[in-house]
């Protein structure tokens, strides 16, 4: 005689509403985090593109791509293309940021930071429109195309830290690592600001102004790739001796492994984009290690955001409520 083994009541599928409006972090979440974080870097190397391939003002006008037509024409050609290109995922950015703030809409009171995070990366999309609006219309000023680009940065590190919002429950409940490390950490963080806002004026000094008529900003390129390699070798130096310290702290039993693990992404990747740089100085800023060199930008920064965050504790996420 057999016996049968009753079955498990199967959960009962979720509502359309709720997988579209979770009452928790699901995966879809950190899918949303993961393409934020994607579309935001991928600005930033269309806009590199935009520069390097002397397609600033490939649309002449703004908001539309000439005065007479909203998007670009054949007669255009190829730089046409590319600024409308840009412009375009600009506004698949934006999409993805509203429906991100909607999908999070029932969180917003669970999980404040996460919906915070969202709404606040909506408000740079319209605010960088406005600023690249202006860099057309004043035909690339270089000034203007720095500023262009500090949001987008800041944008990366957001999306960064939202994705790591994403696994736990937002709520700082401690420290991860002893205070020298802490303190490092932030010192790291404010040279990767440094690194940025020095790369910025270095390119606005160089050949790659984004049309061949706009101008640069007057800065002797040779001067300023050296200023923009200080702070950067000070990076290195600060992460390397980070990573020395949270070894010995892990050891003492004071310190995450998790700090470590970012601390030795991070140095990866201040090795290859150091690489790049000095590579891309001394063959003349070739287009290819020009663009690299800009995913390598959003590189250090998530990385660093890492590093940061690696640094405080917070609780977990709560357990599924169970269904019946």
């Amino acid at each position: 005689m057999t016996t049968s083994t009753p079955h498990a009541t199967a959960p009962a599928p979720r509502s359309l509403r709720e997988r579209l409006q979770p009452l928790t972090v699901t995966g879809t979440v950190r899918i949303a985090a993961w393409l934020m974080l994607l579309a935001q870097s991928g600005i930033i190397l269309t806009g590199a593109l935009v520069r390097l391939t002397g397609s600033g003002l490939g649309c002449p006008t703004w908001p539309k791509c000439t005065p007479e037509s909203l998007t670009n024409t054949p007669e255009m050609g190829i730089h046409g293309y590319i600024e409308f290109g840009n412009r375009l995922l600009g506004i698949a950015l934006g999409v993805l940021c509203l429906v991100t703030v909607l999908h999070l809409w029932r969180l917003r009171k669970d999980r404040k930071d996460l919906f915070v995070l969202a709404v606040s990366l909506l408000a740079v999309v319209p605010a960088q429109a406005v600023i690249g609006g202006i860099t057309v219309l004043t035909d690339l000023n270089p000034w203007s195309v720095a500023i262009h680009f500090i949001p987008s940065a800041f944008a990366v590190a957001a999306s960064a830290y939202f994705v790591r919002r994403t696994h736990d429950s937002g709520r700082l409940t401690g420290d991860r690592a002893p205070q020298k490390l802490r303190i490092l950490a932030w010192v790291i963080a404010v040279l990767v600001l440094v690194v940025v806002l020095f790369g910025v004026l270095t390119t606005g000094a160089g050949p790659h102004s984004g049309d061949e008529l706009s101008t640069r900003n007057g800065l002797d390129p040779e001067i300023m790739a050296r200023l923009h390699a200080w702070p950067v070798w000070a990076l290195v130096i600060a992460t390397v001796v980070a990573r020395v310290l949270a070894a010995r702290a892990v050891a003492a039993g004071t310190a995450d492994r998790a700090l470590s693990r970012t601390l030795d992404v991070l140095i990866g990747v201040e090795i290859l984009q150091g690489v790049i740089g000095y590579v891309q100085h001394f063959t003349g800023l070739p287009v290819t290690l020009v663009a690299l060199h800009m995913i390598g930008v959003c590189l250090v920064i998530a990385a660093a955001t890492a590093v940061v965050d690696a640094c405080y504790s917070r609780a977990p996420l709560p357990e599924a409520p169970a269904r019946s």
